[in-house]
């Protein structure tokens, strides 16, 4: 006996309630899958339809078998689609939705080795701060950076981001330096309000912080640290070419342990592309998600 296909055709039976229409759906003749049913009862040894004269029923086995079937037919498809994306080409178009700034900064250095190495993949990327809405707009991959809310998407996480805190040298020679991570309340802060931490700063012992600019982005907030308003904590990608040039200073460098995920999100129902599970496992690949961001 050929399990899988009596599984399938079990279960067929049993959701169109008749062996006609359900030879018909697979098909086959309505013989062979008399035929078929009668094989898996016998080698399960016990009835798991129950005829009448216009229709067939479940018994109390064969509900049971029912639920086991669902999981093992879906299974088997999900393992044959998996193969078989595995074996496809990474082509056609990839349609990539991530915030502007961490795009520019961490995504877009990635691209020409991507493509060299998938030259029939074509990009597009959807630049936004909104969180985009995978299934209402067809995105294959959303990069997404901090914690992740609960939802129906799959996450796959593809680096860790580091996180400093930063003051421009005008802003330190006017007001001094910060002594501490606990001292640094004292001082004006800058909030980017777009991570979930917001005033709430996490770190030390989490400290609250309050300051002349509040903003919900994170790119406009390096801007005006440089220009000496006050004091933020930011991603050290964002501001570790400020750093380099000598625009802003890295407070308290290596005692702030505090990492946020860099996250590729893409549906949990349907087949994900050869295209769009290339591009996250080389995202995977190039930004270790074991090693924090310098």
């Amino acid at each position: 006996m050929n399990e899988l296909q009596a599984f399938r055709t079990f279960a067929e039976v049993a959701r169109q309630g008749s062996f006609a229409a359900a030879a018909k759906s697979l098909h086959l003749s309505t013989t062979s899958v008399s035929r078929i049913i009668k094989e898996l009862e016998d080698w399960l040894g016990t009835p798991v339809l129950r005829r009448t004269p216009r229709a067939v029923a479940l018994t109390d086995p064969g509900e049971q078998l029912l639920e086991h079937c669902v999981d093992i037919i879906g299974a088997t498809e999900r393992l044959r689609d998996n193969a078989r994306e595995r074996m496809e080409e990474p082509s056609g178009v990839l349609r990539i939705a991530a915030p502007p700034f961490p795009a520019r900064r961490r995504i877009a250095p990635l691209l020409p080795d991507f493509l060299a190495r998938y030259p029939d993949v074509r990009l597009e990327l959807l630049l936004d701060d909104r969180p985009a809405d995978i299934v209402a707009e067809g995105i294959d991959v959303a990069v997404r950076f901090g914690h992740l809310e609960n939802s129906s998407l799959k996450a796959r996480k593809c680096g860790d981001i580091r996180m400093a805190l930063t003051a421009s040298p005008e802003f330190i020679r006017k007001n001094g330096a910060p002594t501490s991570l606990n001292n640094v309340p004292s001082y004006p802060c800058l909030v980017d309000s777009v991570p979930g931490y917001g005033r709430r700063w996490p770190i030390g012992r989490r400290i609250n912080v309050s300051g002349p600019v509040i903003a919900n982005d994170g790119d406009f907030i390096r801007q005006v640290t440089v220009a000496g308003l006050g004091i933020s904590l930011l991603p050290a990608f964002f501001v570790e070419e400020d750093i380099a040039a000598g625009r802003l200073v890295e407070l308290f460098p290596g005692e702030i342990d505090q990492t946020y995920g860099m996250y590729c999100l893409y549906q949990s129902t349907g087949r994900i592309t050869a295209a769009a599970r290339a591009f996250i496992d080389f995202m995977v690949e190039r930004l270790e998600p074991s090693r924090s961001d310098a």
